[in-house]
């Protein structure tokens, strides 16, 4: 458990803080919907609702991650958020094609709702026309990818961030800048077992140190691309879910769980880690944790 000397930036995204010190703020908790196969846009308005009755129950924050993987998905799943997520409430943005994130980000202009989008994510291998399109439809909070595929170790993700490790012109920390982002969060690059997976764990302290930015990752996808979990099928969802106790543990700020289905066991799971992560700060560094904090809404 971290103290940083680092002073650590703590955002405020539409009412949802993140950053600081271990133990003062929850983990924020990203829920992924749409990943498999055509959105079911009527089972999902249930998860949706259960991801913020569970958010309340336990302090730790929520924040819906929307994958859209082609065209004819962006007016249907833009509407939906617009409909079922709460109107003073962020959300997040996942897209890999460079050509459907600029169509995406100019519909979210068109809809004015740029101000609460978490665009996930620049990586080096932004191209110059989604730049262009960033300069021209700006979200207020974009996560970073630190994957460096030359170097996939704490130092190789730090390169990422401060130069591109000359993949790209600049380093990404210069590009938000550029782009005038209000808020960074940045993404330490789960990779999968026997590829330095663990170095996304142990960049996080790293990175906060180095940068003080709100730092966190999909650690999930280890678990998902660990095929020797297929031996033990009933064990695997609950491998998943409690794999996100890691970030808290290493001083992270946020986890990108998943599947939304994982809600249920992924909300109490995190929040017993920031439970111990609290008691143990305030107690050795004297962080008090927030009212909200799941320390102080389950131990009342």
């Amino acid at each position: 458990m971290f103290s940083f000397t680092k002073e650590q930036k703590i955002n405020d995204i539409s009412g949802i803080i993140i950053g600081g010190q271990p133990g003062i703020y929850p983990t924020v908790l990203f829920g992924g919907f749409f990943f498999k196969g055509v959105p079911d846009y009527e089972s999902s308005k249930k998860l949706i609702k259960n991801m913020y009755d569970l958010s309340n129950k336990t302090g730790n924050p929520v924040i819906p991650d929307f994958f859209i993987k082609k065209k004819n998905y962006i007016e249907d799943t833009i509407n939906f958020i617009i409909d079922n997520v709460p109107k003073d409430k962020p959300f997040s943005i996942d897209i890999i094609e460079p050509d459907l994130k600029i169509e995406v980000l100019s519909y979210l202009n068109e809809k004015n709702i740029l101000t609460r989008t978490v665009y996930n994510s620049i990586h080096v291998g932004i191209t110059d026309e989604e730049i262009n399109a960033l300069k021209k439809f700006t979200p207020n909070t974009v996560i970073l990818v630190a994957f460096n595929p030359k170097d996939k170790s704490p130092d190789g993700k730090i390169e990422v961030l401060e130069n591109g490790a000359n993949l790209t012109n600049i380093g990404l920390l210069a590009l938000v800048k550029e782009l005038k982002i209000k808020n960074v969060l940045v993404d330490t690059a789960a990779m999968a077992p026997g590829d330095n997976s663990g170095a996304s764990i142990a960049a996080i302290p790293v990175i906060k140190e180095e940068y003080g930015y709100p730092t966190g990752c999909a650690i999930h996808n280890v678990v998902e691309k660990s095929n020797w979990l297929k031996d033990f099928n009933n064990a695997r969802k609950t491998v998943d879910a409690s794999s996100n106790m890691n970030i808290s543990l290493f001083g992270g700020d946020f986890a990108i769980y998943g599947p939304v289905e994982n809600s249920d066991l992924v909300f109490p799971i995190v929040a017993w880690q920031d439970i111990l992560v609290s008691e143990y700060t305030e107690n050795y560094f004297g962080t008090k944790p927030v009212e909200f904090h799941p320390r102080r809404k389950l131990f009342r």
